[in-house]
């Protein structure tokens, strides 16, 4: 492995967030609270089953989260977040109800279609799926949850934004990182075990003389990742990189062969092409920063709708722990919101 994460662990990641946003409600329609409730909006039972589900999730994603001393403290701080979350989600319902929007099942399948493709396909979505402690029923609740919420939020966040050019500016000089493509290189090596310095070194012989770089790789290559492929790694920044391998591709020219050795053997190295580091210009950048600025004042619409729908429900939570907790940090998000606007 020569990158510092695979492409399967990024994979991974990318997945454990995608499965990680707004919660499925898991509610029933009951008037009133039943024995197996943990709070009720409007009427409506969020059985203690639906944060025990959601929490189970969590700690199989994130068993790390939950270890020691303080990973067990911090349980019923997790759990009151699940809680708010579902009661959130539930509000943003029936919200939904009275506006008449309502999520198709087709809607649900092509987004599952799109989860496939990107994770190349169903078998891997399954596999990450497993990972983060989900079933296809609770993804499409997952997916339902998400498409409800971002449907609302168009439907009630949706007005003109004016978006100034000083804003456009100030967002420009403070992020220009964002707009920014760093230095590439286009690199293909061939991997072999520490042990293989003979080996090795022979096959940099042969790549020095002309020899077939891609045919050597798929022969002798131990990396999984690149060998298929004849060795070649594509674009990327030096930097993801280890150290040795990265130190070599800085200094190399174009077509230029070298071996290096690194914790996971050597590396016969060919760099086949360079990038410069390229910084987009505030005209360049302009119409991004625009949308990013828009789609941040219509989320903060939304946050503001939702917080709206909450002060009016009738919310009733039936754990006294949870609820002390949850109306702790809603007093202090409260707080923290109302310093905020007072130093504008």
């Amino acid at each position: 492995m020569t990158r510092r994460r695979s492409r399967f662990v990024a994979a991974a990641l990318v997945t454990l967030l995608v499965l990680a946003g707004v919660a499925a409600t898991g509610c029933t329609t009951t008037p009133s609270a039943s024995s197996t409730a943990i709070a009720v909006v409007n009427g409506v039972d969020i059985p203690t089953s639906a944060v025990d589900a959601q929490f189970a999730q969590l700690k199989k994603a994130s068993p790390a989260s939950f270890e020691g001393t303080a990973g067990v403290q911090a349980q019923d701080q997790y759990r009151a977040q699940i809680l708010s979350s579902l009661i959130q989600v539930e509000l943003i319902k029936q919200a939904a109800k009275s506006l008449g929007i309502t999520v198709a099942t087709s809607q649900v399948d092509a987004y599952i279609q799109q989860l496939q493709q990107q994770y190349g396909g169903a078998a891997a979505l399954d596999a990450a799926m497993k990972t983060a402690g989900y079933t296809l029923t609770s993804l499409r609740q997952q997916i339902t949850s998400n498409l409800l919420a971002n449907a609302v939020s168009a439907k009630v966040a949706s007005g003109t934004v004016n978006v100034t050019p000083a804003q456009i500016s100030t967002y420009y000089n403070a992020n220009k990182s964002q707009y920014s493509t760093p230095a590439q290189v286009h690199v293909e090596h061939i991997l072999i075990a520490a042990t293989g310095t003979v080996l090795a070194q022979s096959l940099f012989n042969q790549v020095k003389s002309g020899a077939a770089f891609a045919t050597l790789a798929k022969k002798y290559s131990t990396d999984p990742g690149s060998a298929a492929a004849g060795g070649d790694l594509g674009w990327a920044a030096p930097s993801s990189y280890v150290a040795p391998f990265s130190t070599a591709v800085e200094a190399m020219k174009v077509n230029e062969v070298r071996l290096v050795q690194s914790q996971y053997g050597w590396h016969i190295i060919k760099l086949l092409g360079k990038k410069v580091a390229v910084q987009k210009t505030l005209a360049e950048a302009t119409a991004a920063i625009k949308q990013t600025l828009t789609q941040t004042a219509h989320s903060q619409q939304f946050n503001t709708y939702v917080s709206g729908l909450q002060a009016k429900a009738n919310i009733q939570i039936l754990d006294a722990t949870l609820k002390k907790i949850i109306d702790t940090n809603s007093t202090a998000s409260t707080i923290g919101s109302t310093a905020t606007t007072s130093g504008q």
